[in-house]
């Protein structure tokens, strides 16, 4: 890990032990796109995601999807900064939303770089 990586989770730690959650949103809810930073492990170590959830529906907004598009996970690491992007089938991001994703991110042990799709092709609502 290097100095850059120590640094930055350290100096995460130090803001989000202020507060009650284990993250922290720089978005208000509910919305259809949410950014974030919150602690993870990618490869067996210890990262700082940079995170956006966002629903489907937004996301054809801006690309072109299928008329049934799967939800995703797309994950970039650029110069130590882990960016992670997340599509799902609901209609808004709130609270429970942002929660369950990240309890999701953490519990799934073979993330690597690239885009995963997952999911039925049907709507989650």
């Amino acid at each position: 890990m290097t100095v850059e990586k120590d640094t930055g989770l350290a100096k995460f730690r130090q803001v989000i032990k202020r507060q009650e959650k284990p993250f922290l949103l720089h978005t208000a809810l509910p919305s259809d796109k949410v950014y974030l930073e919150f602690e993870g492990v990618l490869c067996n170590e210890p990262v700082l995601w940079q995170a956006c959830i966002r629903t489907i529906q937004e996301y054809a907004n801006c690309h072109s999807v299928s008329s049934d598009p799967r939800q995703f996970i797309n994950i970039e690491v650029l110069n130590d900064v882990y960016k992670l992007e997340v599509g799902l089938n609901i209609g808004q991001i709130d609270q429970s939303a942002v929660e369950r994703t990240i309890i999701m991110i953490r519990k799934y042990k073979r993330l690597r770089s690239g885009r995963h799709e997952y999911g039925a092709r049907s709507k989650t609502e």
